[in-house]
């Protein structure tokens, strides 16, 4: 079977390669989208170092200027005085924090606890401060989960800019759970996540090139006179499998070449791991638009499919913008879309844990069971009509 698949493939492979589509397909599209890394590396994250971003309103939103760097601190300040003022700008010049100074001079107590559980459950920060005159009734929140070192730290200097003094530390009425697990620092990433969303466009439609040699073969009844020789519906099968894994093994080595050779920027994860990243999602997207396209009979609804495959899934993953401040419900619809698990392994990766591995390839492989069950019913329903 296996003989018969090799020789089917290596028929078919020919039909793509005179395809001038494959062109753009197979080579500029993979190409242009792994030399732009340059180009994004250079896109400044929100610069907000020098000074503390004086909030306008008490509620407004942070999450548009944060700096994902940096460790987001909400500060309400109720005394508004050079000390105070000079207490945010020294825990924003540290450089670890980015610091949101809300004028809370004119408000009581249960308004600003109000305004920060909003602030808590809406926006997006790590923790709250109240400065009041008086250092002792001072009060740190916590949002989110306790275990993040930076938030140690910015007690610390908190206590040492009140002088030494001892502060009061809360957490209950403010903290809130997250959704938990992996998260995205998308400005690490997005040099990743970019190249991955315009790649996938070249993916998508690999497996339409793949499809199109499907339909041509059904047209001229060679598909009919295959079946009539040694050659079983499952090598066939297999044979436009081994097409899918031989395209994507093409373009991720054609990317991962680029990558060592144009790429002078450091983005944190090495050529072996930008492969693994590639040819898996590559993969996974070629065989993807493959399988669906077998329930069409033509090849305009099956590149249909595929751009809205493409688009949608770039989108909701959040390879075009951070959505670490969206929605639960978004954030789970996320996880169906293969960017979003090559984003968590590429994040993985530049914080140095290796276990992106097995995450990329648990990930393709229970996406690869799911697509071959597709295929497999889209040939019964093709053959059924």
């Amino acid at each position: 079977m296996l003989i018969n698949a090799l020789r089917m493939a290596k028929s078919s492979g020919k039909l793509i390669l005179r395809n001038k589509a494959f062109i753009v397909i197979g080579i500029l599209i993979p190409v242009l989208s792994t030399l732009f890394i340059n180009l994004w590396y250079r896109i400044p994250a929100a610069d907000l170092k020098d000074s503390v971003h004086e909030l306008s309103t008490i509620d407004e939103q942070m999450a548009y200027n944060v700096d994902f760097y940096r460790y987001p601190v909400k500060v309400y300040d109720t005394v508004m005085d050079d000390r105070t003022k000079g207490i945010c700008y020294n825990l924003n010049s540290a450089g670890m924090f980015q610091i949101f100074r809300a004028d809370a001079s004119g408000m009581t107590d249960e308004e600003i606890l109000d305004s920060a559980k909003r602030t808590a459950n809406d926006d997006h920060v790590s923790a709250i401060v109240i400065l009041r005159k008086e250092a002792s009734d001072t009060k740190l929140y916590v949002v989110g989960e306790d275990d993040d070192e930076r938030f140690d730290l910015l007690k610390s200097s908190l206590e040492i800019e009140l002088a030494g003094e001892g502060i009061e530390h809360e957490a209950p009425e403010v903290s809130f759970v997250s959704g938990g697990g992996d998260e995205v620092d998308y400005y690490r990433t997005r040099n990743i996540s970019y190249c991955l969303a315009i790649s996938s466009l070249a993916f998508v439609f690999g497996g339409v090139l793949i499809l199109n040699t499907v339909f041509s073969e059904k047209k001229d009844n060679v598909y009919s006179r295959l079946l009539l020789t040694k050659a079983s519906k499952a090598s066939y099968l297999l044979s436009k499998m081994i097409l899918s894994v031989s395209l994507a093994l093409m373009q991720a080595v054609l990317m991962t070449l680029i990558f060592i050779a144009f790429i002078k920027v450091e983005i944190g994860i090495s050529s072996l791991q930008f492969f693994t990243v590639i040819f898996l999602t590559g993969l996974t997207f070629g065989l993807l638009s493959l399988c669906a396209g077998l329930f069409f009979d033509t090849m305009s609804p099956a590149a249909i499919l595929a751009f809205v495959i493409w688009s949608i899934s770039a989108l909701i993953a959040g390879t075009y913008f951070d959505i670490s401040g969206a929605s639960e419900l978004y954030k789970k619809a996320s996880l169906l879309m293969p960017q979003r698990w090559a984003m968590f392994s590429v994040n993985r990766f530049i914080n140095g844990d290796m276990s992106g591995y097995s995450l990329m390839f648990c990930v393709a492989i229970a996406y690869w069971v799911i697509i071959f069950v597709i295929g497999v019913l889209g040939l019964r329903v093709r053959e059924q009509e």
